[in-house]
């Protein structure tokens, strides 16, 4: 499982012109890495969190992952028949986080997830504000979730009972 490097999304966020159905393709397809790599990333974290509060925070991810790879491809599908409509995304509710011990394999899996749904956000911020209508749109609502997911990454770190001692060792 690898994230895609910083310069290849600067390039496809540099070439994303709205009027090219090639940049905005090519956009999509790092898109579609990053959320096929988060995915994986976090359905190997549920299965190492089995049994656990993790699990099911894990598991809610992996869910969300998939579901914006089906819209990435349904949206790529769309722009390949020169159909330019709205992708319509489903909203799901995310697993209630409680107060939760944790290891340090858990902090670095929960702090590189942090981590990479920030990189997200802010792929699918710049690619919002580079294009215009269903494909913003989409974008923008990518940027949304990714918002979300962010939070909740948030929610879960503070209310970890031994955070200072897991982050500061």
């Amino acid at each position: 499982m690898d994230f895609v490097k910083a310069k290849e999304v600067l390039r496809a966020i540099e070439q994303l012109d709205q009027n090219s159905v090639k940049t905005v393709l090519e956009a999509l397809k790092i898109a579609e890495h990053v959320e096929r790599a988060s995915g994986e990333f976090y359905s190997k974290e549920a299965e190492k969190t089995k049994g656990t509060e993790l699990e099911a925070f894990f598991s809610f991810l992996v869910k969300e992952e998939e579901m914006h790879l089906a819209k990435i491809k349904e949206l790529e599908e769309k722009l390949g028949k020169g159909k330019l409509e709205k992708v319509k995304f489903t909203l799901n509710a995310p697993p209630r986080i409680h107060s939760i011990p944790a290891g340090q394999s858990e902090m670095t899996a929960i702090l590189y997830g942090l981590w990479r749904e920030k990189k997200a956000v802010e792929f699918y911020s710049e690619a919002a504000q580079k294009t215009n209508g269903a494909v913003k749109s989409f974008f923008e609502e990518l940027a949304g979730f990714e918002k979300g997911h962010v939070a909740l990454f948030e929610q879960l770190i503070e209310g970890m009972q031994n955070v200072e001692e897991l982050i500061m060792g």
